[in-house]
Formats: structure tokens, C-alpha cells, sequence
């Protein structure tokens, strides 16, 4: 079994986008990839989702926000610099939701800060969630990709998404700020500095020393 590890160098959603999607198609049978990258002022859609119903476009077109549809399901997140995106790929073999968001609450642990997995798609602190989870598998190559807000701007977030009909009647007009959380908040820190600890635990997961891509 070979770790691969790779940082993207630039902020663009469509060649982040691509770029996973490639690492996704020359995935070897052997291989386990943590890809970490980030995009510049974001909206990514799932794969099934009408950005007309989901999406202020008013707001997105006036802040000349970028668009962008992934190939998994789930919910519409907002991407700006305080936003990290970590991607696992591997063979289905080695595939395991526990044990790569693991990787995740060990990475956080390692500076104080304690987490919980909140159903299948979202990970928590204090009961606010920090990450949101998507997945896609295809022959035989599984994609485990999700978000990490660190210092996202909650404002823009509140400005580009519209939420679901079906949220509003359950939380009622709660804000976004009161159901989700950064990070930051809970203990200092960047995205630089947690993409260094996920590192340090994708190899401690895996027992193995990460090769850089």
C-alpha cells in the first residue's frame, strides 16, 4: 500500500475540481490519496441540484462568485480562502468512512479540539458543524471528499445559499451563524497549519509514510 499526498498550489474550482477528478481516474488498486486544496470565493453544488432553487444568483452574479458542480451528491457549500477541501481517494478495498474521518478527528484532537460524526455526511464541535461530507464510487475507485471551515466568512455564505423550505420549517429563521462553526473559534489556527496536522494523521492512520504528489 502507497500514501499519496498532494496540496493544490492554485484556487480555482474548475482545475481543483478536475484535478480531483483526474486522481479519482489513475487511482492504482494500492494506492491511498489525501488531496487537500481550496477554492477562491465558491459556490459547488451537488451533482443533482437546480442552482435556481438553491442558489441566490443575484447576490453570486454581483459578487462575481464562481459556480461550480461536483460529481457528488449532498448539499451546496460556500469555498473562500478560510475554507479547506480535503479528498480521500482509493480502491474500494481499502475504503472506510470511520477510519478517513479519523484521519480528520485525530488531525483536530492533536490542538485541543474534540469532534463528533453527525449522521453519515457531517462532522461536529459543541454541536456545530464544522464539515459537511459527500461521496462518490465508481468500478472500483470510492471518492470520500468534504469540507473543513476554519475561517470561512459566514456573511457571503448567508448571502449566496438559499436554505432548503424543509430546514426553515425546522429550525425557523435560526441563522447560518448559529448552526455551524469555524474552527478558528474553538482554537487558533489556519488553514496552513491544519492542513500540516492532517498530514501528520493520514500517515499515523495508516501507519505509513506519505509520498507527496
Amino acid at each position: 500500500m502507497e500514501l499519496l499526498f498532494a496540496f493544490g498550489n492554485n484556487t480555482n474550482p474548475y482545475i481543483n475540481l478536475a484535478t480531483e477528478w483526474e486522481l479519482v481516474n489513475n487511482n492504482k488498486e494500492d494506492e491511498i490519496c489525501l488531496y487537500l486544496w481550496q477554492n477562491h470565493n465558491t459556490v459547488v453544488i451537488g451533482a443533482n441540484q437546480n442552482p435556481y432553487l438553491e442558489l441566490n444568483l443575484d447576490n453570486i452574479k454581483k459578487d462575481n462568485v464562481n459556480i461550480a458542480r461536483r460529481r457528488t451528491g449532498g448539499g451546496c457549500v460556500f469555498h473562500d480562502s478560510g475554507n479547506l477541501n480535503f479528498s480521500f481517494i482509493m480502491d474500494k478495498k481499502h475504503y472506510d468512512i470511520k477510519k478517513q474521518l479519523s484521519v480528520i478527528q485525530i488531525g483536530l484532537k492533536s490542538i485541543g479540539i474534540q469532534t463528533e460524526i453527525s449522521g453519515r455526511n457531517d462532522m461536529t464541535s459543541n454541536g456545530k458543524k464544522f464539515s459537511g461530507n459527500a461521496f462518490y464510487q465508481s468500478q472500483n475507485t470510492c471518492l470520500h471528499h468534504g469540507t473543513l471551515l476554519i475561517s470561512t466568512d459566514f456573511s457571503k455564505m448567508k448571502n449566496y445559499l438559499m436554505p432548503r423550505p424543509s430546514k426553515l420549517k425546522k429550525n425557523g429563521v435560526s441563522s447560518v451563524e448559529s448552526r455551524v462553526i469555524n474552527l478558528s473559534d474553538i482554537m487558533p489556527c489556519t488553514p496552513d497549519s491544519i492542513s500540516i496536522l492532517l498530514k501528520k494523521a493520514f500517515e499515523e492512520v495508516y501507519q505509513k509514510k506519505a509520498s507527496k504528489l
